[in-house]
């Protein structure tokens, strides 16, 4: 399954928060050899513009409900959780099965 985490941080934390996700990213790498993306809002919202925030995402690709479980601990670990406005809020996909023949 993959594994989309998205969170806000205000601007003012942003330089912080990137320094943060790079850790984050290198110790899912080396605790499970999961490389991470991150990504942001291309375009604003009305809440991001009123409130001085961006909408961030972390992006995990094909991993397992054990890693999905560690996510919140590391990102703690890692100083992130300190620097971003609100929650973070995971969400997992799995792939369709193709349609029958």
């Amino acid at each position: 399954m993959d594994c989309y985490v998205y969170f806000r941080v205000a601007s003012h934390n942003a330089d912080a928060a990137r320094q943060a996700v790079a850790e984050l990213f290198a110790q899912t790498a080396a605790r499970f050899g999961v490389t991470g993306r991150l990504q942001w809002r291309a375009d604003a919202s009305a809440r991001d513009t009123a409130a001085g925030t961006t909408t961030w995402m972390e992006r995990y690709d094909d991993v397992d409900r054990a890693f999905v479980a560690a996510l919140p601990l590391l990102a703690a670990e890692c100083g992130l959780t300190v620097l971003i406005d609100g929650e973070r809020h995971a969400e997992c996909f799995a792939d369709a099965p193709p349609p029958c023949a």
